[in-house]
């Protein structure tokens, strides 16, 4: 990358710049200046980007180290060498109206621009349009050529060469093509409030998010025979959300209607076999299918209000009933024309369910000193598929078998929701509170029919002493199931005693507190610590115990307005255990012998710095900026004393550590024109045993083709110049 191209777009901005300066200096003089414009008392100084109508021409480039993946580097962002307008920023306010208009990057890939318009008690309307990239791999490499949309093939070559064993995937992968992998979203936003009379609001809102590009994907015909693909992303959601608003000063009533609907232009992924080039009904196919994510439509109508009462009360209530539908072609049970075809017990998914959505709430504040709420939500997601039925199944494109379900079992669930908060203040600016929540979750299919659990919060809050600040939250929570069905779990051949996360029995407790100290009005300390534990006394197999603990430190020094400076320190650390047991059906499915577990850890260390120096020299803004963040994953191993496994060798940790600083000049050459300059240090290591580059060296692993998707380190040092405009 050669830096030099920066430099001539900057200078060529600063010879035409000043023409217009000087012209907008020219037409925005009057006749007869003011007395107090020619005795200088606005100067440049006065110039700032914070407060004036401005945007910024830049040249940027970087430089890499060597090895440096340059994709993660940019990630979600757009940081190609050259020029662009970078930032505009344009608003006027004025007694009827309000306008704003911005645009970020315009011409990259990350490009934004966004606008508002407010017509003070007529029209509100905000639109935006925002794109979101991300850049996998400039790495990646791949032996399948995409035919159309969603078929990957082969060379017949390599296929028959594997399948007759005259070569190797190992031996082919020097033909793999090379190829950027990148997706990105674009997100259209359109909101409008009409105010058709002094109470009564109509609302608009239309929301269109399309995704295009590829990531990575898998697909599988067993544990020896596995390929990843960069599946293609098509697809499109339109939201549009319409309502009327009515208010005064006793409360508010709205309703209105909103509509969601998921379109993907490619629904389906085939991809062929790397080791087989015929069908076989043992051996396996010659090609592979999946569904990829169908089209979806949710309709919706809500209803909600707001009601004031005596004694500093209010009362709301919310209902929302929506159904949502999902009515794609269904694909054959397998692609292997080796095996007999099974008949669908219907062409299309029919699916659909009817969501209900109800929130009501409570607050009063009856005396100065109490006050107190209660919120009731419900959920009830009602599952209306009818259900298909399946006689036989396949197993990985090899194998028919007989299915014991004898068809699909429809999920459904109903989730209800009680909280009560009070808090009592028995002497100014210092509260005590007490809140109890209860959650009950009913839903079919799982292991517990209902789980339940109570929450019991205490908080103490204490602002009266002006330079500290002190909050403690201590919170205990149970959670039971009952109605438990064994044979859910022995169906799927799965140990009995395993306990699903989600719906295990739990107990649970947490602190926290925060403190925040401000001994000078331009000094100020704060610092938070907190810890969680999980332990799940009836799981067997599972996950038994989850804790968390952490905490911080900060502080910010602003001795004068053209001065400030921070800088701050967080530790977190996060653990659990997990138990399981390696068997076979058969009598090794009762051995305690072959039970192992996993103690696993992660810590996280983050610092971080700013200075602010603006307008400290004249005309002059400097910023300084530093941030670290290093975080190490365990992975501990374990056996069962007598154990009959074989000895574990323990994974090494996974370590990862981003840095970066920042430099940013600016100086204001006039009161319109600005010129400046950053720099920016990024390097970020990872050593990671599953997805490091010794892991996968190459694109043929034993029993995995895969397209060389790793996690590699960087190091960049990005060199910007910029030209401000200001008016």
């Amino acid at each position: 990358m050669n830096i030099r191209r920066i430099f001539p777009l900057v200078a060529a901005s600063l010879m035409l710049v000043p023409a217009a300066v000087a012209a907008q200096a020219t037409s925005d003089q009057p006749p007869q200046a003011s007395a107090q414009s020619a005795q200088g008392t606005t100067s440049a100084n006065d110039a700032d980007v914070r407060t004036a109508n401005f945007f910024d021409v830049i040249g940027r480039g970087t430089v890499f180290g060597s090895g440096s993946d340059e994709a993660r580097f940019q990630r979600y962002r757009d940081l190609r060498d050259g020029g662009t307008v970078d930032v505009f920023r344009y608003r006027k306010d004025t007694d009827s109206k309000y306008v704003n208009v911005s645009a970020d990057h315009i011409g990259y890939r990350d490009q934004r621009y966004a606008a508002s318009y407010n017509k003070y008690g007529k029209l509100k309307a905000t639109f935006e349009w925002n794109q979101i990239p991300i850049f996998f791999s400039q790495t990646t490499a791949t032996l399948f050529s995409e035919a159309s949309p969603g078929v990957f093939l082969l060379s017949d070559a390599i296929q028959s060469g594997v399948q007759n064993k005259t070569t190797t995937l190992a031996a082919a992968v020097g033909q793999a093509q090379p190829f950027d992998l990148r997706a990105r979203r674009d997100i259209f936003d359109l909101r409008l409030t009409y105010s058709a009379t002094r109470n009564l609001d109509l609302n608009l809102t239309v929301k269109n998010t399309t995704r295009n590009g590829n990531q990575p994907w898998a697909g599988t015909f067993g544990f020896s025979d596995a390929v990843e693909l960069p599946v293609p992303i098509d697809t499109r959601t339109t939201e549009i959300g319409t309502s009327a608003e009515w208010t005064n000063e006793r409360g508010m009533a709205r309703v209105g209607y909103d509509g969601s609907f998921f379109r993907n232009n490619v629904s389906t992924l085939v991809w062929d076999n790397p080791q087989r080039i015929t069908d076989s009904p043992t051996a396996g196919p010659l090609q592979g299918r999946m569904a990829l994510w169908p089209n979806s439509d949710l309709n919706a109508v809500t209803a909600n209000g707001l009601l004031k009462l005596p004694r500093n009360s209010r009362a709301t209530a919310y209902v929302q009933v929506g159904n949502w539908t999902q009515n794609d072609a269904l694909i054959p049970f397998t692609i292997n024309s080796a095996l007999p075809p099974i008949s669908l017990d219907r062409p299309t998914a029919d699916a659909k369910a009817v969501v209900t959505a109800m929130t009501y709430t409570f607050s009063s504040k009856p005396a100065n000193s109490v006050w107190v709420s209660a919120r009731y939500r419900s959920y009830d997601f009602d599952n209306r598929t009818p259900v298909f039925h399946v006689a036989k199944t396949v197993a990985y494109d090899t194998t028919a078998s007989p299915f014991a379900e004898g068809g699909t079992s429809p999920y459904a669930f109903t989730r209800r929701t009680f909280d009560a908060d009070a808090s009592f203040t028995p002497i100014p600016f210092t509260a005590l509170r007490v809140g109890y929540t209860r959650e009950q979750l009913n839903q079919t299919f799982r292991t517990f029919d209902t789980t339940t659990e109570n929450t019991v919060r205490l908080s103490a809050d204490a602002t009266g002493v002006s330079w500290l600040t002190l909050r403690g939250v201590y919170e205990h929570a149970k959670r039971v199931g009952t109605g438990f069905d064994e044979q859910t779990l022995d169906d799927i051949g799965e140990q009995i005693s395993l306990r699903q996360f989600d719906i295990s029995d739990r107990n649970t407790d947490r602190f926290s507190a925060i403190v925040q100290m401000m001994p000078t009005s331009s000094l100020s300390f704060n610092g938070t610590v907190s810890a969680g534990r999980e332990d799940r006394p009836e799981t067997v197999f599972g996950l038994r115990s989850n804790d968390s603990r952490g905490y911080s430190v900060g502080m910010d020094f602003v001795p004068r307005d053209a001065v400030s400076f921070g800088m701050s320190y967080e530790f977190e650390r996060y653990s659990a255990v997990q138990a399981s047991r390696q068997a076979n059906p058969g009598p090794q499915f009762n051995d305690p012998t072959r039970d192992w577990t996993t103690d696993s850890a992660d810590n996280a260390h983050t610092v971080s710095a700013d200075l602010d120096l603006i307008k400290l020299w004249p005309k002059t803004d400097l910023r300084f900026a530093y941030n670290r963040s290093r975080a190490r994953s365990t992975y501990i191993y374990g056996l069962a004393p007598n154990s009959s496994l074989p000895a574990v060798v323990q994974l090494p940790p996974v370590v990862n550590e981003l840095q970066r600083g920042t430099v940013d000049l600016r100086y204001y050459i006039t009161r319109h024109l600005a010129a400046g300059f950053a720099y920016w240090f990024d390097k970020y290591s990872v050593n990671d045993f599953a997805l490091g580059q010794e892991t996968g060296s190459t694109l043929a692993q034993p029993s995995f083709l895969t397209i060389g998707y790793l996690y590699r380190p960087y190091t960049a040092n990005l060199v910007m110049g910029r030209l401000t405009y200001l008016w």
